[in-house]
């Protein structure tokens, strides 16, 4: 009996302890969870929490020193490019591909005088501006090279190899010319009253579109024209299916395709093209510094901060989805450089650092510098940060 009565009180003894433990374990989960959502909320909507806590804790902040680096002569005209995870520099009729770790992958033969680049994805289109030499690149590898019949002004490349060119210097003012992945000529439009400023692919290989500029009358006149890639293999002269049109008082400057959506960056404003209809998206006046539509489904603007109150920020970082119109803002306390563009990271040069934002309106890296930076190129996995002398690669 004693004993009987001894193990029913131990066994009391052990469920108190068992559900006091449980109880503490519940509160420090309760707490744990009351903590996180307070610290997630002060990194969210407290700008000054959210800088220290990047500093502090992330470890956002990197510097030169201990970022790989290509080394380049000051003496020679090196362009520098980034595409997919590599950094391709050209001197000398020479293309160097270098992976993130400053390692040179392979070297090809080219012949341009004045390179220009068009990135997407894991190709990289490589011309001579006003030359006649047009190389593909996958990867480290050259897919196909073409010398063209007249003089290279315009270049681009959509993500499934598809390449488009504009050439000058023949009898039209203008010829846009399509090809495969294959090197193999689609088709080609001709244009003898006006000029091609600029041309995109759309992702589905579906559609071209180009920037055309008319100058002949006493107003500059721009307008885009899409191309069905179907019909233009067939019926090239009833292949023009939607012609969008500005006012006189606005230029055209650069296109980007977003599914079926043509985003057009205009002197003034930035439009999306879509089905034959016009929606304005962002209008451009004396207080925007900067604009771009580089982004994958995002447009972005700098302009001077509407508050005074967030760490004396003098200017923001809007960021624009172009199909649910969600908007989100960054502060920025420093005098703008420049932006760079690229997928779902804007680079906000300050002149010796770099501020890396995603599409979210998040800081993804802060890059310091005891140089002035030159210039910057930005790839998917990858930026090029260039000086003078070397190129500094930051791993996205």
């Amino acid at each position: 009996m004693i004993s009987g009565n001894k193990n029913k009180k131990n066994e009391k003894i052990n469920h108190k302890k068992g559900v006091i433990k449980k109880r503490i374990f519940l509160c420090l989960i309760f707490i744990f969870i009351i903590a996180f959502i307070v610290i997630l909320g002060l990194y969210l909507g407290n700008n000054v929490v959210r800088l220290w806590m990047d500093k502090y804790i992330f470890r956002r902040d990197i510097g030169e020193e201990n970022l790989p680096a290509i080394e380049i002569d000051e003496s020679e005209d090196t362009s520098v490019f980034a595409y997919g995870g590599y950094i391709a520099t050209v001197a000398n009729n020479t293309l160097n591909i270098y992976n993130n770790q400053a390692s040179i992958v392979t070297t090809i033969n080219v012949s341009v005088t004045s390179p220009i680049f068009a990135g997407n994805g894991k190709y990289l289109l490589l011309a001579d501006e006003g030359g006649t030499n047009l190389y593909l690149i996958y990867n480290d590898s050259l897919q196909w090279h073409k010398e063209m019949e007249g003089d290279i002004s315009q270049i681009t490349v959509n993500e499934n190899g598809a390449v488009s060119v504009v050439l000058s210097g023949t009898t039209h003012k203008s010829v846009v010319v399509m090809y495969n992945i294959n090197g193999n000529e689609e088709f080609r439009t001709y244009l003898t009253t006006a000029y091609a400023t600029d041309v995109a692919i759309s992702e589905d290989n579906k559609y071209l579109s180009f920037v055309e500029i008319k100058t002949s009358g006493t107003v500059i006149e721009s307008s885009v024209k899409t191309i069905s890639i179907e019909k233009a293999k067939e019926i090239p002269n009833e292949s023009i299916i939607y012609t969008y049109t500005t006012n006189s008082n606005t230029l055209i400057l650069k296109i980007k395709y977003k599914n079926d959506k043509i985003v057009t960056y205009c002197d003034n404003s930035i439009h999306i093209f879509s089905n034959g209809n016009d929606e304005e998206m962002l209008k451009i006046d004396n207080k925007t510094s900067f604009a771009d539509i580089n982004l994958d489904g995002y447009i972005c603007n700098i302009s001077e901060s509407s508050s005074s109150s967030l760490i004396n920020s003098q200017y923001e970082l809007n960021i624009k989805n172009i199909e649910n119109k969600k908007e989100h803002v960054y502060f920025i306390k420093s005098a703008i450089k420049n932006i760079y563009c690229n997928k779902n990271i804007i680079a906000v040069s300050l002149g010796n650092e770099v501020e890396f934002v995603n599409t979210k309106g998040w800081l993804v890296k802060k890059f310091t510098s005891i140089q002035n930076i030159k210039d910057i190129t930005m790839a998917d996995n990858v930026a090029g940060i260039i000086y003078k002398d070397k190129v500094k690669i930051v791993s996205m």
